[in-house]
């Protein structure tokens, strides 16, 4: 492949859209899990009276408060970071210039995610923490602004160098701007601790969350419904209705959150549903409840704009907003396909500044212009140049991903409601499901070894290990798992610092000969899988089979051994927080080591059936690869159980 052309984008010339979705999937990653830890814990109080939250059993409250807010206030910035790029893609298309100081936006928008992280305890000011410890999430509230700041100075310097078109998406863009900096200048006054113990729970902050979250992501997402209506059903919305809903919402949100502020200052406490007269509320909640009704009244117009009915309206032309990014090359009235061949992109506007590109794209002059055996395929690339690698195939249209889904939400939802036996059921509808989809639609040997994908470029059809989808999937998906189990490391250490007799005597410690033959036997489990892939590459089908199996019953003699080390002790999670956190280390790596079978079992079938070959064994690889994680989980609860009341001075 040396010397051919790059077929996608280098990560410099993604769009602002790519990149603001990049991030806030990293944000995902590392902010969602922590949540999970904390309603396990919840959900293991709340149903079976585990000691983790009840003070007198030696829980803390506040623990919940932490592992919430280490999701929450990301999660405020995951909300805000897309809408806010769909801005970043309008802006430029109706100032018919490229954005102002790109590379700034990229780099204020994994700012912007970095500083998230470090901010979650200005929601818990009130709670009696260290000055030391509010100084600082303070000082990283206030820091936060810059690089939004920065967003907001680029998108204002394109409007002030070009001559922006009027439309109705530019109209919301507009609203939402103004909107957001008003909201971001009161989220820096809450983010002053001597300030916010004044406004904490107050109507105040109530009027702060909707001037962010409504100017930061529901205006621009109006904004966006406008501008890619007509790339999704080739109608354009009536821009009549479009500017009435507009200055309906715009003006009813304002008359309805503004005066809030001063009702916060006032002392209305958030979350009442009634007060005295002589509070002196009254007519700012009067002119708070008008404005709510104005705004309702502009989105009850923009949802009749939405569904009206268009079926003999004409077709919009082709690329109507005359924009720049590669959405719009899509054809009119659209095809079956996406885009007839896979061009060469060079630019960060290809429809403006590459010419004649979209005739090259329908006259299929580029990559993989016909799928020759009926096959969904796409290119896979390198991270950094777009280097193509292998042609990946993708599983077509299915029915068993939906039962999945369902399954798996009627396992949480009745599970809500203890109904444990058909919550059973429906998880193993679930486990099903996604074993078959997985069976019949992934890691399928290819007809042939490789793939003309056009202009000189043969590439392989097949990927295994770190260069495949399904590894970095497993990888990723593990990151975010390893998460979810810092979240309970950090609630061990929290107690640990909060409650100055958590660490109980030696003799209610769990057996620590008992912890270190567990950790011995899951260890051994984890070299077994390592040794099944290397036989198996080797042609040894036989002895990798063996070695699948043989690796469940060694782990489960490693989580019996750990169980049995607590329970011999007669550690009880409903009565102390040391024994349920000890408890609940064991069950993590025992759901996880459930999962661990199902894979093993799932493997060794492919293998059996000539599915998973020495020359094609990513699902091999993809279980080592969680394998790894699962050793690093063993090794990590020993070292909690084991070796850090050694340290502490507490042991055998």
């Amino acid at each position: 492949m040396t010397g051919v052309q790059t077929c996608a984008l280098p990560i410099y010339l993604m769009p602002l859209y790519c990149w603001y979705v990049l991030v806030v999937a990293g944000m995902i990653l590392f902010a969602f899990p922590p949540l999970i830890a904390g309603d396990l814990l919840l959900e293991m109080e709340r149903a079976f009276g585990w000691a983790f939250f009840d003070p007198d059993r030696g829980g803390d409250p506040l623990l919940w408060q932490h592992l919430f807010w280490i999701f929450g206030h990301p999660e405020v910035y995951i909300i805000f970071l897309p809408s806010i790029a769909l801005i970043a893609t309008m802006l430029p298309t109706f100032a018919g210039r490229p954005m102002v100081g790109h590379s700034w936006i990229v780099l204020s928008a994994v700012g912007v995610a970095f500083l998230s992280f470090g901010l979650w305890v200005h929601h818990m000011f009130t709670t009696g923490l260290p000055e030391i410890s509010l100084s600082f999430f303070s000082a990283a509230s206030e820091a936060v602004a810059v690089p939004t700041g920065i967003q907001i100075f680029c998108f204002i310097a394109t409007m002030l160098v070009s001559r922006v078109r009027p439309s109705v998406p530019m109209l919301f863009a507009g609203g939402a701007l103004a909107i957001f900096v008003f909201g971001g200048l009161t989220g820096v006054m809450v983010a002053l601790v001597p300030f916010d113990w004044q406004a904490h729970d107050s109507y105040f902050v109530v009027a702060h969350l909707h001037y962010t979250l409504i100017g930061g992501m529901l205006f621009p997402l109006f904004a966006g419904i406008h501008y890619w209506y007509p790339f999704v059903t080739q109608k354009n919305l009536n821009a009549r209705a479009g500017k009435w809903s507009f200055w309906l919402m715009f003006g009813g949100f304002n008359v309805a959150f503004l005066p809030m502020h001063w009702t916060g200052i006032m002392g209305m406490p958030r979350r009442v549903w009634t007060y005295d007269l002589s509070d002196g509320w009254a007519v700012l909640n009067m002119v708070s409840t008008i404005g709510a009704f104005v705004f309702a009244a502009g989105f009850a117009v923009l949802a009749l704009n939405v569904l009206w009915p268009r079926g003999k309206a004409p077709l919009v032309k082709r690329n109507l907003w005359n924009a720049g990014t590669m959405e719009w090359a899509a054809e009119v009235p659209d095809k079956p396909w996406g885009v007839r061949s896979i061009p060469y992109i060079h630019t960060r506007y290809p429809l403006w500044e590459q010419e004649g590109l979209v005739d090259q794209i329908d006259r299929g002059e580029w990559f993989l212009p016909d799928a020759e055996e009926g096959k969904r395929e796409l290119i896979v690339t390198d991270i950094l140049d777009a280097r193509p690698l292998f042609v990946q195939r993708v599983g077509g249209p299915s029915f068993l991903t939906l039962g999945a889904a369902f399954c798996l939400g009627a396992v949480f939802i009745l599970a809500t409601f203890h109904l444990w036996a058909i919550t059973l059921i429906f998880g193993a509808g679930f486990v099903g499901f996604t074993l078959w989809w997985l069976w019949t639609g992934t890691s399928l040997i290819p007809e042939r070894p490789e793939k003309y994908a056009g202009r000189g470029l043969t590439l392989p059809t097949y990927a295994q290990g770190n260069r495949s989808p399904g590894w970095w999937a497993v990888f990723i998906t593990m990151t975010g798992d390893m998460t979810a189990f810092m979240g309970l490391v950090f609630s061990y250490f929290f107690y640990w610092t909060a409650l100055p007799d958590f660490l109980p005597s030696a003799a209610h410690l769990p057996g620590f000969g008992w912890l270190l033959l567990g950790l011995a036997l899951l260890i051994g489990a984890w070299a077994m899988t390592t040794a099944a892939r290397e036989t198996l590459g080797h042609g040894r089908r036989g002895l990798a089979m063996a070695l699948l199996i043989g690796a469940l019953p060694v782990g489960a003699l490693g989580i019996g051994a750990w169980c049995w080390s607590a329970y011999s002790k007669g550690l009880d999670p409903t009565v102390q927080s040391f024994d349920a956190m000890v408890w609940m280390l064991i069950l993590w790596m025992g759901l996880h080591l459930l999962l661990n079978w199902v894979m093993h079992l799932y493997v060794a079938a492919r293998v059996k059936f000539g599915h998973c070959t020495p020359e094609y064994r990513a699902d091999l690889m993809n279980l080592t690869l969680f394998s790894h994680f699962l050793a690093l989980t063993a090794v990590t609860i020993f070292a909690l159980l084991a070796l850090f009341p050694l340290l502490m001075g507490v042991g055998p």
